[in-house]
């Protein structure tokens, strides 16, 4: 079993676009390193009681927003988590503080068609944003890719299992210099 070599980082952050497999990876890793899982969906869900797509439909996007904003910062105090935000979550600037400063997080990077084919046989209702047409979902995509780039350290997904982009994080975090919040030794305050 993999394992940390150096001090643990108190929060990992997994970000990309919907179907990069965060959630998935998530889980996976955090059973490696022994810490918790937490899904900011999951966390919109049982705050608001209903669906994300329920959201979405009676409340709008901006309501979403709000919801997904406030789970991110109730997690600044946690320790020992790896936490998958939502797609769009890294895209809000209130946000992206939480993915800078609190967490080391890693971008997991995966094509457009992969994302739309993994996300779509999964849990296409709760994807609301991914029923557009594809070359909306295709801008989206184009618009976040920036930001993810820019708050995460880029982990390959296509064409791995995710067990195997698991493995990866732990090698980046193992290689990362000491005291330094970003994996692949890029500076916190880098943009």
């Amino acid at each position: 079993m993999s394992r940390l070599l150096q001090p643990f980082p108190p929060l990992i952050s997994l970000i990309g676009f919907m179907g990069a497999g965060k959630t998935t990876v998530g889980r996976i890793l955090a059973e490696k390193l022994e810490y918790d899982f937490i899904d900011t969906d999951g966390l919109v869900v049982a705050r608001a009681g209903r669906p994300i797509a329920e959201i979405f439909e009676e409340q709008g996007e901006t309501a979403f927003r709000l919801l997904e904003s406030e789970a991110i910062r109730s997690l600044t105090a946690r320790v020992r988590a790896v936490i998958a935000a939502g797609g769009g979550a890294p895209a809000q600037e209130s946000n992206q503080v939480f993915f800078r400063v609190h967490a080391i997080t890693f971008h997991l990077r995966v094509s457009v068609e992969n994302a739309r084919d993994r996300a779509l046989a999964m849990e296409a209702p709760a994807r609301p944003l991914l029923m557009q047409e594809l070359s909306a979902v295709q801008r989206l995509f184009d618009e976040r890719q920036t930001i993810y780039e820019s708050l995460g350290t880029p982990v390959e997904t296509d064409g791995c299992a995710p067990g195997e982009v698991a493995e990866n994080i732990i090698e980046l975090l193992n290689r990362r210099p000491k005291g330094n919040r970003r994996a692949g030794g890029r500076p916190v305050n880098e943009t």
